[in-house]
């Protein structure tokens, strides 16, 4: 994390409600993080255990981009995506600087990406920098988000991406997304994660920072349903106009959307950041579990989880579909399948709150979202089991 300072509004969120699963593979990846993964990959991150690339045994050191262990780290990140079956890629800027990413393609929006994301160079400069919060528990995460989704479908593409030189000026993740900007990619939505390990206090409070550019109040949105829908109930306080002093800001630079999730940096810091005793031994597992738990959730649901072609259910189960999504000005509906006998639609915002409800059946199965704000919501049809849906409603 490269630390600059500015005014943050903080709203503390704390998940008071308690929704059913949207969905059953959302809430399957969300239960299967396991906090042995996330220490198991740090230990080797973070210089405590000796990672083999095919040279034999080697520490890592420092991930500093000035010291060797920064193309060590580089290379074993890429043998971990391999072996989670990926085909990994090093994305090489400037003179030494390599983003290494992995991609696992969407089934119906390949040209969709959904991105969660980590650092992992790290400070201070000399030859022993651990790292582990700032940001080895961010890019663990992102690790286990790969390990956990590589069996698991959806509709549109994650990018599993882990940026080189952010404590010199957020450099990987700028090239990344200017390169998207002259692309004409459509990345709708970027999760990233900066030290996500320290709870000093013990109060489990974590922030989410997101600022009005493109969908990133959506985006943040759709982390607290997670929260709330998903069983975490973790307390949340929200930073908005967030800082700008991670990789998520070069993605709002860009005009995408984007938030970034990170322990209570502003209440809470680590007295190990930036310097040799930033060490995996300082972390607390379980809230770095939870925080992960949070991050691949809202990856998931904003991916949408999904079917692999070919796959049919033997029996038939209620249907509950939503298009399009993201939406503008209506939404079209449809509820069929076994036990498919809803009397009314509901339309709940992040909280829980009832913001709008329809009786069924509707002219041409239309909603109309005339006067509902921008943000993400759940449509729940009363009555089915499993019948609801995120929808994101755009200005």
């Amino acid at each position: 994390m490269e630390l600059r300072f500015g005014t943050v509004a903080a709203c503390l969120f704390a998940g008071a409600f308690s929704l059913p699963a949207q969905h059953p593979a959302v809430q399957q990846l969300v239960n299967a993080v396991s906090a042995d993964s996330l220490v198991w990959r740090a230990q080797r991150l973070t210089g405590e255990v000796p990672v083999n690339i095919g040279q034999g045994d080697q520490l890592i050191a420092s991930r500093n981009s000035s010291q060797p262990g920064n193309a060590l780290a580089a290379a074993w990140l890429q043998q971990e995506f391999s072996r989670m079956g990926y085909a990994p890629t090093a994305q090489s800027f400037g003179s030494s600087g390599a983003n290494i990413l992995a991609e696992k393609q969407g089934l119906l929006h390949p040209e969709r990406k959904v991105i969660i994301s980590a650092h992992y160079d790290d400070m201070p400069g000399g030859p022993v920098a651990p790292g582990a919060d700032d940001d080895g528990s961010g890019v663990c995460a992102v690790l286990e988000a790969a390990r956990l989704m590589a069996g698991q479908a959806f509709e549109n593409t994650i990018v599993f991406a882990l940026w080189d030189q952010e404590e010199q000026g957020l450099i990987g993740s700028a090239y990344y997304a200017s390169a998207a900007v002259g692309n004409d990619e459509q990345i709708t939505a970027v999760v990233n994660m900066d030290a996500i390990g320290y709870d000093g206090n013990g109060d489990g409070l974590l922030r989410i920072h997101a600022r009005p550019v493109a969908n990133s109040i959506a985006i943040k949105d759709s982390a607290l349903l997670v929260n709330s829908t998903y069983g975490l109930d973790l307390p949340i306080a929200v930073n908005n106009p967030g800082e700008t002093y991670s990789d998520h800001a070069s993605f709002w630079s860009a005009g995408y959307g984007a938030i970034l999730v990170i322990e209570d940096f502003d209440d809470d810091p680590n007295p190990h950041y930036h310097t040799p005793n930033d060490e995996l031994q300082y972390l607390d597992t379980a809230y770095w579990a939870n925080l992960t738990r949070l991050a691949i959730g809202t990856t998931a649901v904003l991916a949408i989880p999904t079917e692999p072609v070919g796959i049919r259910e033997t029996k038939a189960q209620p249907v509950f579909q939503l298009w399009p999504n993201p939406a503008h000005g209506s939404v079209e509906i449809h509820i069929g399948g076994e036990g498919a006998r809803a009397d009314e639609l509901l339309l709940m915002d992040a909280t829980g709150r009832t913001v709008r409800a329809w009786s069924l059946p509707l002219a041409a199965q239309r909603l109309p979202l005339d006067g509902i704000s921008p943000g993400t919501y759940l449509v729940r049809a009363t009555g089915v089991p499993h019948a609801a849906q995120r929808l994101v409603v755009m200005p």
